[in-house]
């Protein structure tokens, strides 16, 4: 079962009230055009070195590649920050600046760093409560963002793991705390771990943790798909 979250209506009718989505070729359904006086929606990329872009190709992270997708009624910004854990990035430069772009819709994507069996055995107990206390943050700005918290992605590592690396068994261990957090935070999910393991190790790095070009692709258009369908 597809466990996505879907909340197309909320995103448009949210932040544009009866401003209408633009009929034009090429644009995908419920976009808006900057032009006119419509509101652009303003989209906050929340996470690690996967979201940053490790071993990605320039313009092929999937905020830049969601960007092109969304078109000119959106304004995407890549806050990622490689190494960061989900409480470790609450003192990044770029959780500050995320917080002061003001977003009207926030994806956030953490958790793989913390899959690390020798950080996930303190990292779970307060998991899915610095979740949530990461997300009222968010939920404090003036904007009031809608906000989406994925689901980690897919470990696509097969070889003999060792204490710091990245941990499938851990990933879903996480999985059902991310959806406590965004109940008890009362915010969208999105399952970017099930559309990359569909895609297996062809959509990974040969770490097997961080996407490559095509995974990225995946996510961006998963993301996508909760954002316009």
């Amino acid at each position: 079962m597809n466990r996505t979250v879907i909340a197309t209506s909320m995103v448009i009718g949210l932040f544009l009230g009866n401003a209408q989505a633009a009929d034009k070729p090429g644009q995908a359904s419920g976009q808006v055009a900057a032009s006119g006086g419509q509101k652009v929606i303003k989209l906050a990329c929340v996470g690690d070195s996967i979201t940053e872009g490790f071993c990605v190709n320039k313009g092929m992270t999937w905020p830049e590649q969601i960007g092109r997708m969304l078109g000119s009624g959106w304004a995407v910004k890549n806050f990622g920050r490689g190494g960061t854990t989900l409480v470790s990035y609450q003192e990044t430069e770029e959780f500050k600046n995320s917080k002061a772009l003001n977003p009207d819709v926030v994806v956030i994507m953490l958790g793989t760093n913390e899959s690390r069996p020798v950080l996930w055995k303190t990292a779970k107990t307060g998991f899915a409560s610095n979740y949530v206390a990461m997300v009222r943050q968010f939920t404090e700005l003036p904007s009031k963002p809608l906000i989406f918290l994925c689901y980690p992605p897919f470990v696509a590592n097969d070889k003999a793991l060792t204490e710091n690396d990245f941990s499938e068994a851990c990933i879903l261990e996480q999985i059902p705390l991310v959806d406590q957090a965004a109940k008890d935070a009362n915010v969208g999910v999105i399952d970017i771990h099930c559309a990359l393991k569909a895609k297996g190790k062809a959509a990974y790095n040969d770490d097997g943790g961080h996407p490559n070009d095509a995974g990225q692709k995946i996510i961006a258009t998963t993301v996508h798909a909760a954002l316009t369908q």
